[in-house]
């Protein structure tokens, strides 16, 4: 049985504490009251005991690790890692439902910084003077990026850190220290180097790039997907992180059980560098004003449409537009206010032979804000107007919409009460439908679809995309 600092290195204490780290805290537990059963008041076990207990998360539980404690501080009142471990349980307390814990917790770090202001125990409890201590993570990297920066190479920096973790087994900075610096020297570990040594440059080029991105992806309408490439974009800082977090684990792991004071003469931790804190605030502008961007300018294509200078020619194929016609007249009385979108202007022409039975060419539709609707949802409706009134339909395509855009559905058809075979085409876009039908007799699909197009294309001028 060995000594440390006065107290007996138990078997079952670094049997319980190694269960502890396994996460096996029943077993743990189990091991650690065994050890006190067996050899009488212990600290390091009266720790492992109430800390298992601390970590089950449960009213119970935490009344057993409160027990745990303190009956090991009345045994050992200036064990350290005992009054850190007491005092960290007692200030987590919520201190309405347990105003007795959370005063008995403060009591545990005020007695510790008296006793030991500047030790580890004191820092991690929150009772020593002075501003928060430094995250392990940043100990982490300020120690990495040091050796990194005094030239030395990466291998030869590692094989140095490694024996002075072995001349001091129980230093957790040195140990975290030995096992980051074995992972930076490998070659595929070149990225992370290059996080770790220039944190804010580095921040800088990334966020420059993931808004560029974004911005490309928003101007040219790409598909969304695309912006997975920030992914890739993040790996080496993705990777920097994986990277020192695993190394902090198997330093963890490889500590013995019992507690050591650690090796003498370790460097503080100077204050963040300004330049960071700088780089990362501009970091974060840059993605926030390319999201905010993006996002205002993705609204406004959302909401803006075509407005249209609308007139039908005069004239069309060689054939005058006719004032007035029963054909024309009967779909001005089905285009009612009530039936147009708000604010639209009707388009109604009509064109053929002032002594035909009927149009030629017939154009009925309007301009709109219609922004919000798909224009699939448009041109279906010609169709199931023409079905309900008992006509046949012969055929149907979907021609590619020109310039204009939008969606075109076309259809033949053959009216209920006789007559010659109609033909028709019908558009929609964010800024104005229609229907141009035509006499199908002798036309083919072809035929139709391109009468159709140029009379939209005469009767639409293109403006400036507004905003509704």
């Amino acid at each position: 049985m060995q000594e440390t600092d006065g107290q007996p290195v138990l078997p079952e204490y670094e049997r319980a504490q190694t269960l502890l780290r396994a996460g096996e805290l029943s077993l743990a537990r189990g091991e650690a009251q065994a050890g006190i059963d067996e050899h009488g008041p212990h600290a390091g076990l009266y720790g492992v005991l109430g800390r298992a207990h601390e970590a089950e998360d449960d009213d119970d539980h935490d009344a057993a690790a409160e027990r745990a404690y303190r009956a090991g501080l009345d045994a050992f009142p200036d064990d350290l890692d005992l009054l850190a471990a007491y005092a960290a349980f007692g200030l987590a307390a919520d201190g309405l439902e347990h105003p007795g814990r959370l005063a008995r917790g403060r009591a545990a770090a005020e007695r510790l910084a008296e006793l030991a202001p500047d030790s580890p125990q004191a820092r991690q409890a929150g009772g020593a003077p002075g501003p928060k201590p430094p995250s392990e993570a940043r100990i982490q990297r300020h120690d990495a990026r040091t050796v990194l920066a005094s030239g030395s190479a990466p291998q030869a920096a590692a094989e140095e850190a490694a024996r002075a973790a072995v001349a001091w087994p129980y230093d957790r900075r040195l140990a975290v220290r030995a096992e980051t610096l074995a992972a930076l020297a490998r070659p595929l570990a070149a990225p992370a180097r290059a996080v770790l040594r220039a944190p804010g440059l580095v921040a800088l080029l990334l966020a420059g790039a993931a808004s560029t991105l974004l911005l490309t992806v928003t101007a040219l309408e790409l598909p969304p997907w695309i912006l997975l490439g920030v992914l890739l974009l993040t790996a080496p800082v993705r990777q920097e992180q994986a990277l020192l977090r695993r190394a902090r684990r198997r330093a963890l792991a490889g500590l013995p059980a019992e507690h050591r004071e650690p090796a003498p003469g370790a460097p503080d931790i100077p204050p963040v560098d300004p330049r960071h804190r700088v780089a990362a605030v501009c970091a974060a502008l840059i993605l926030v004003t390319a999201a905010v961007g993006s996002a205002t300018w993705n609204y406004a294509r959302s909401v803006a449409y075509p407005h249209y200078a609308a007139a039908a020619p005069r004239t069309f194929h060689g054939l005058p537009r006719l004032g007035e016609s029963p054909a024309l007249l009967a779909y001005s009385a089905l285009m009612t206010d009530g039936a147009m979108p708000r604010g639209a202007t009707r388009l109604l022409a009509a064109y053929g032979q002032k002594d035909a039975g009927r149009p030629a060419v017939l154009l009925f539709g309007a301009t709109a804000d219609l922004h919000d609707i798909e224009p699939a949802d448009i041109t279906g409706i010609y169709r199931e107007g023409i079905e309900m009134t008992g006509a046949r339909v012969t055929g149907t395509w979907h021609p590619a919409p020109g310039r204009l855009g939008g969606r075109v559905d076309c259809l033949t058809f053959e009216p209920s009460l006789g007559g010659q075979a109609q033909g028709a085409c019908t558009w929609a876009d964010r800024g104005s439908f229609g229907t141009v039908l035509v006499s199908a007799e002798g036309m083919r699909h072809a035929d139709i679809e391109r009468t159709a197009a140029e009379l939209r294309l005469r009767t639409l001028t293109p403006g400036d995309a507004g905003e509704a």
